[in-house]
């Protein structure tokens, strides 16, 4: 049995419990010691490490060098970082066959004593090419790529595992303004849909598909709309890469407007990025969040559920305290530098 390696998932803030129980439920990866931090979800496992590709909501991953919960002063943490033996992470991350004496660093601080993410690059880089002679890599990815992650006086310093992070997806082949990240798209699938049941999934804001694409691959029925041409095509193309066929489930079409939604009336399920209206113009916020009222009340009449991404959750809630058959759920997140919410709708037992 191979031993059992200390691994680190980096996810989206907000994400993590989701994440954390994708973790916990993936059978072949068998995960213990799961521990949720911000931004960071802990786990240890002794599985093949190439099981973590089948985690759809986490952005990243790699095995722990070290952890220090005071991590305050450079050259204490320095002195920590120089004690690693790297070799025996680089085997660890199964790294070793790819290894050509390059590397490069990632780093993401926040709130950190030790300084900002700039001031932290090189003297790490420097520190490792000190300690074993390996060349390190400023503006380009090396063949194993270090990973420093500081929250506060909280650091962790690790090996990434995959030459792409997680969250690059094969189907992203076409984009358009206001793409969502597919690991929130696939956090927000399984928000809408728990049960483990298949669902009829419609987007009446698709965008270029991506929350189409992680509810296929989840095994759900997709039907998008969207009244901009371009992000129709980028849809249908990025469908089009799982299945040939979805290409006639993506329509262009008006999603503020009552045919709209009485085309989709079969839907169980409504997943949508509402447009933000920094990268996506919106010609009216009141016909748009009307539309989302009238049609979401009728939704859960028959008994479906909808979950909205908005950066305006209060506006959004307001309208959805009208409805006494509506229970309403809220699960901010950190993205683009905004705070948007999933705002969960369902009907009230």
């Amino acid at each position: 049995m191979p031993p059992e390696v200390a691994l680190a998932a980096f996810v989206t803030r907000g994400l993590e419990s989701i994440a954390a129980k994708e973790i916990a439920s993936q059978r072949r990866l068998n995960a213990c010691g799961i521990t949720e931090r911000v931004k960071v979800i802990l786990f240890s496992t002794a599985a093949n490490l190439t099981s973590l590709k089948r985690l759809r909501t986490v952005d990243d991953v790699c095995v722990i060098a070290f952890t220090d919960d005071s991590a305050t002063d450079m050259p204490g943490f320095l002195k920590h970082l120089d004690a690693v033996d790297f070799d025996s992470v680089v085997q660890a991350a199964q790294r070793q066959d790819v290894f050509d004496g390059t590397f490069s660093v990632t780093i993401s601080a926040a709130r950190s004593p030790l300084g900002s993410a700039a001031d932290l690059e090189p003297a790490v880089r420097s520190a490792i090419e000190r300690r074993y002679g390996w060349q390190g890599s400023v503006d380009t990815r090396g063949s194993i790529d270090v990973r420093v992650f500081c929250d506060g006086a909280w650091a962790l310093v690790g090996l990434r595992i995959f030459d792409r992070p997680l969250s690059h997806r094969d189907y992203k082949i076409a984009h358009a303004p206001g793409a969502l990240r597919p690991t929130v798209a696939a956090a927000l699938i399984q928000v809408a849909c728990p049960d483990g049941t298949h669902h009829r999934v419609w987007d009446p804001f698709c965008g270029s598909g991506t929350i189409l694409c992680e509810a296929f691959l989840a095994g759900h029925q997709v039907y998008g709309t969207d009244i901009d041409n371009e992000a129709v095509s980028a849809a249908r193309d990025n469908l089009g890469t799982l299945d040939r066929s979805l290409w006639g489930r993506v329509e262009l079409a008006d999603s503020t407007e009552t045919k709209t939604w009485k085309r989709h009336a079969q839907a169980d399920v409504i997943a949508t990025n509402l447009p933000w209206g920094k990268q996506v113009s919106i010609k009216s916020k009141q016909k748009l969040y009307d539309a989302i009222y009238a049609g979401t009340g009728e939704l859960l009449d028959r008994g479906g559920r909808a979950v909205l991404l908005t950066t305006e959750a209060e506006r959004v809630r307001a309208r959805f305290r009208r409805l006494p058959a509506a229970a309403i759920q809220e699960l901010k997140i950190g993205l683009l530098g905004q705070s948007p919410a999933m705002i969960s709708i369902t009907r009230a037992e």
